[in-house]
């Protein structure tokens, strides 16, 4: 039976539409047998040479028309941002079609809502490629935890972040020589904020707490810390008691609720994370039955992302050519339990920047631990401190004459 040709229009040719486009165009067995074909793409500009590198595809600046065009079965939207994003997603979805986008920020915030819409036209939407690139972590999520209770999920969730403390560990490069590099090399943003000040690995951990725990937390419920207070003397003192600095977000389901965090953690060196290097993603996911399961891979570019992409797009064609409704990718209606501040516990590694400061004086702010000095700062490795308690330090080191906090960070 030859199946009909699944017809795809594409929002945006930048870094993911353009490897998408690529993949789809080899001459792979699977591919071939579900019949996808990008017929339209909506760019910003169309020129004769722009046109000339897919004459098999209609050009436009008119997104409105794919994401209602009948002929279009399912739209892929690679165009990022929030307003126009949704905008675009929500006609296409009442338009009867099924929606496949890489947009982290769009899912994190309005995932919920535009899910619902989906469900109620009948329609899929799928996002595998929002979340870590070219690691299935959704998927695996949605599919192999069903009868597994998981207790947390701990990931690596931004390569910009990941690759400028892989150059300070293992090169001794400072914070900006780093992210300068990073930039050469087109893994950091000319504007790096949403990456260094945790921002995307912040997006990342909502939709994971989704599929992770089956429920919606906000942005609000994170406690977010960037890495741009890092500096060399932080490694080296981190290695002396055994660790790694890694940029981890962490969703973790306690007694007392959730606790999510993004944030440079201290990482025993024999922990897994702390050999992931460079630009790579990772994650772990702990549960009751499998007890740990890990994924490794890279977390953006045009190929990886956008074989992401074409995971989804494999899912709904299957759905598609056997006439039936794909199902929602994730149920999060139920709402989120958060643990409050007191009830958020971790051994903390505070860095504080003044001369001659004595156990007494750290033992009068609070904050006591295994103690070193040199570079005209002192670092303090704690035992198991609230964000309670943290939030009292930040307050009262404010106050003290000569001390500066540099900052306070979890220990995983």
């Amino acid at each position: 039976m030859i199946m009909d040709t699944i017809n795809i229009g594409l929002l945006g040719l930048g870094t993911v539409g353009s490897g998408l486009v690529e993949i789809l165009r080899q001459p792979q067995p699977r591919l071939a047998a579900r019949r996808l074909k990008v017929t339209r793409i909506a760019v910003r500009t169309v020129t004769p040479e722009r046109q000339a590198q897919y004459p098999d595809i209609a050009l436009t600046t008119n997104s409105t028309s794919i994401v209602t065009d009948p002929n279009i079965k399912v739209v892929v939207e690679a165009i990022g941002g929030r307003t126009a994003a949704k905008e675009l997603i929500t006609t296409a979805l009442t338009f009867g079609k099924h929606v496949v986008t890489a947009n982290k920020d769009l899912i994190a915030t309005d995932g919920a809502e535009l899910s619902q819409i989906a469900a109620a036209h009948h329609v899929g939407l799928y996002y595998e490629a929002a979340v870590m690139g070219a690691i299935p972590v959704l998927r695996t999520l949605r599919n192999a935890y069903a009868g597994d209770p998981i207790s947390r999920i701990t990931g690596i969730a931004n390569g910009t972040s990941n690759f400028i403390l892989t150059q300070m560990i293992a090169h001794g490069a400072s914070y900006d020589d780093a992210l300068s590099l990073a930039q050469s090399k087109g893994f950091a943003e000319a504007n790096p904020a949403n990456d260094v000040d945790g921002l995307d690995a912040t997006y990342k951990l909502l939709i994971l707490t989704r599929f992770a725990f089956g429920m919606s937390p906000t942005i609000d419920d994170v406690s977010i810390q960037g890495i741009t207070t890092l500096q060399p003397q932080d490694f080296v003192a981190a290695s002396i008691w055994g660790y790694a600095i890694k940029p981890l977000a962490v969703s973790e389901l306690t007694p007392d609720g959730l606790c999510m965090r993004v944030a440079p953690h201290l990482v025993p060196l024999a922990h897994p994370l702390a050999a992931v290097r460079d630009e790579n993603n990772a994650v772990l996911i702990d549960s009751h039955n499998v007890n740990r399961l890990s994924m490794v891979g890279p977390g953006a570019g045009a190929l990886p992302t956008a074989n992401s992409i074409v995971a989804d797009l494999l899912d709904l064609a299957d759905n598609i050519h056997d006439g039936n409704t794909p199902e929602r990718f994730v149920d999060t209606d139920t709402p989120a339990v958060v643990a409050d501040a007191a009830h958020r516990v971790s051994p903390r590694f505070v860095g504080i920047r003044g001369d001659d400061v004595t156990r007494e004086q750290l033992a009068a702010l609070g904050i006591s631990g295994r103690v070193q000095r040199g570079r005209g700062r002192v670092t303090v490795l704690t035992g198991p401190v609230t964000d309670s308690a943290v939030a009292q330090w930040r307050q009262v080191l404010t106050t003290v004459p000569g001390l500066e906090l540099i900052h306070i960070l979890p220990v995983l």
